[in-house]
């Protein structure tokens, strides 16, 4: 009897396995997927929650490449097939081919990024895939496809491409050149509903963000899981020391209930799960407290964080994360004394809680390092380092950093049923090899801008000099595509070419293909601009930032910004829409009052998008072209309006 056996490749991950077919008098058995049996000979962990089975008729059908975001088994039911596949994962495989014969007695591992495609060469073939994640438009969406003829890849097909039968869709795949590799996964933080949660996700590189509703087994809108490895739980409060701020305290049974819900979701989609426990309390008082120490049962907050840390454990790659006094960029206590210290204003502080600040960028960086680092499971203490101050310390910095007096603040007593305030000690994260700031010394760097509010200047007699004259700034208007190389570029092109006196245009991508010039189907059809100076860029938070309105190509383009960057997402809108705005607004609207009125009549249609044309014929193009053209239109003569309006006020 054959054995069953798994046989590496010359492709990383990409893994083949001989099914040990027994023949009887029947016909023939085979165990098609056995998880004791494969895991033990090499096979990853593979947990399957959607079986695929697909027949085909005619001999000859050629299908793919296609590199799908979640790891498959793909093997042949019946019936004999040619297999091939093409590493699309960043690095130096990228573009390495393997080909293999398929029948019922062999299958293959296919991970993650790895593009899968095959000949049928008997009648009556039929397929079976076997995936670690359930199907879904959005997954799909997030595909990596190659050209199945690229000679660059060197496959010799038995059946050849004259005489080859293949899908439309199959045909319009790029070049091997032309093809962007697939991305890693992402990290996903779940507690957007609050600030702690807002925070976090500011700060870490690419992560999405959803609220601890969106992962509810019934939710609205189910959460597409196979972009992400990570999940981070991140639902809790920033610290303040203002005394009429105090949040108040989640149960316990909230905090299971929740923590359950998400470790859950980490297990089942094999996810590293990062939980992490904000201003611990504990039930004695130390210099620091080590990661070992038990919280505090005795109160309802250290209750909930010791629930939540007690489901974490449960799961195989877990990072509980201790952390204290958190400052995000929305609405911290060190801006709030910021704005009362340019106000001059006096500001009441509890005097009587000592801990050390986590600016929000600080805590970032050490997940960051611990996850890629592959820091073993635990607990991990992590806050900013330095003196341990109070918050009246806190304070009364940021006052003499922005030049006002600090006698202004005036200390309290923390109100009844407050935390007391606990250090942490950072020897275990230091040993992994992070070095946390020191956010005393920091405080000045985390100030609002100088722009928003002034630093203090010497007093002198002399009288100040003289500031050149400066014209207003102007209104910047960015368009987002995907590749920033066909709908935005085009967009970009046009409209600055139209000279709407005080906006100025640009634009960027999600997926930017950097540098490269505008596609040349789109640049064809340019009637009025010069389409040569372009070079595409990647989407930032600056570019964010710095836009005063964003004008996506597509809803996806919107939601991602809206994802990435909850707190600047409300200037972003659909192209379509914001021309539909413009063609009929109330002459109360001003320049700068245009974002809240396309906030307050947000809508969107399919009409309101403008289709991707990349790779899909100049038809396509001129198409795209058309779309964007007659809504630029309306956005073009409705800013010059508003803009002159500004000018004549």
């Amino acid at each position: 009897m054959n054995e069953l056996r798994v046989r590496t490749t010359e492709i990383p991950g990409l893994l083949v396995l001989e099914l040990a077919l027994q023949h009887n008098d029947d016909g023939w058995f085979k165990e098609g997927w056995h998880r004791e049996k494969m895991t033990a000979l090499g096979l990853p962990d593979f947990d399957p929650v959607q079986h695929n089975v697909t027949h085909v008729v005619s001999r000859g059908i050629t299908r793919g490449f296609l590199a799908e975001p979640w790891d498959r088994i793909v093997g042949v039911v019946q019936g004999r097939a040619m297999g091939a596949w093409v590493d699309l994962r960043p690095g130096t495989g990228f573009g390495r081919t393997l080909t293999h014969d398929l029948d019922p007695g062999l299958a293959v591992f296919v991970p993650r990024g790895v593009a899968n495609a095959h000949q049928v060469l008997e009648d009556d073939t039929t397929f079976s895939y076997l995936m670690e994640q359930h199907w879904t438009p959005k997954g799909r969406s997030r595909a990596v496809t190659v050209d199945l003829f690229d000679p660059t890849l060197g496959i010799d097909w038995p059946i050849g491409r004259e005489r080859a039968i293949v899908a439309h869709r199959d045909t319009l795949n790029p070049l091997l050149a032309n093809t962007v590799p697939m991305g890693p996964r992402r990290t996903l933080v779940a507690g957007t509903e609050t600030r702690l949660g807002r925070a976090l996700l500011a700060e870490l590189p690419g992560a999405d963000g959803v609220t601890t509703a969106d992962l509810a087994p019934r939710a609205v809108t189910p959460v597409d899981l196979s972009a992400y490895d990570v999940l981070v739980n991140a639902h809790g409060e920033t610290a303040t020391g203002l005394p009429d701020s105090i949040s108040s305290e989640e149960s316990w049974t909230g905090a299971a209930e929740r923590a359950l819900r998400l470790a859950d979701v980490a297990r089942r989609h094999h996810l590293r799960y990062v939980h992490v426990s904000a201003d611990c309390v504990f039930d004695r008082s130390a210099p620091a407290h080590a990661e070992d120490e038990p919280l505090s049962l005795a109160h309802p907050h250290g209750q909930a964080l010791a629930a939540g840390e007690l489901v974490a454990a449960g799961v195989p790659r877990h990072l509980v994360v201790r952390t204290g006094w958190v400052m995000g960029r929305e609405g911290s206590f060190v801006e709030q004394a910021a704005t009362a210290a340019r106000r001059r204003e006096r500001l009441d502080v509890v005097s009587d809680r000592f801990g050390r600040l986590t600016f929000a960028d600080q805590l970032a960086a050490g997940i960051t390092h611990l996850l890629d680092s592959g820091a073993r499971p635990g607990t991990y203490n992590l806050t900013g380092d330095g003196r341990v101050v109070g918050w009246n310390d806190v304070a009364r910095r940021v006052f003499q950093l922005s030049g006002a007096d600090p006698n202004l603040v005036r200390e309290v007593p923390a109100p009844a049923g407050t935390p007391e305030g606990a250090v942490l000690a950072l020897d275990h994260v230091k040993a992994s090899g992070f070095r946390p700031g020191n956010s005393w010394l920091e405080i000045g760097d985390h100030l609002p801008r100088p722009a928003e509010h002034p630093r203090p200047v010497a007093v002198t007699d002399a009288p100040p000099p003289a500031e050149p004259a400066r014209g207003p700034a102007p209104y910047k208007v960015l368009f987002v595509c995907t590749a920033n190389i066909c709908r935005s570029a085009y967009a970009d092109v046009v409209a600055r070419s139209a000279g709407v006196p005080g906006v100025e245009f640009s634009s960027a991508g999600t997926r930017a293909l950097v540098d490269q010039a505008i596609d040349p189907p789109m640049a064809a059809n340019v009637r009025a601009g010069d389409p040569t100076a372009h070079r595409a860029r990647q989407l930032t938070r600056d570019l964010v930032s710095e836009a005063d309105l964003i004008l996506t190509m597509g809803s996806d383009h919107r939601r991602y910004i809206l994802d990435e960057w909850p707190t600047l997402g409300r200037k972003a809108f659909i192209i379509g829409h914001v021309a539909r705005e413009l063609a009929q607004l109330p002459e109360d609207v001003t320049l700068a009052g245009l974002v809240e009125h396309l906030w307050q009549h947000r809508s969107a249609t399919p009409a309101d998008e403008v289709a991707d044309p990349y790779r899909r014929g100049d038809a396509a193009a001129l198409g795209a072209a058309n779309s964007i053209d007659g809504y630029l239109g309306s956005i073009t003569e409705g800013l010059r309006a508003l803009a002159d309006k500004e000018r004549s006020a």
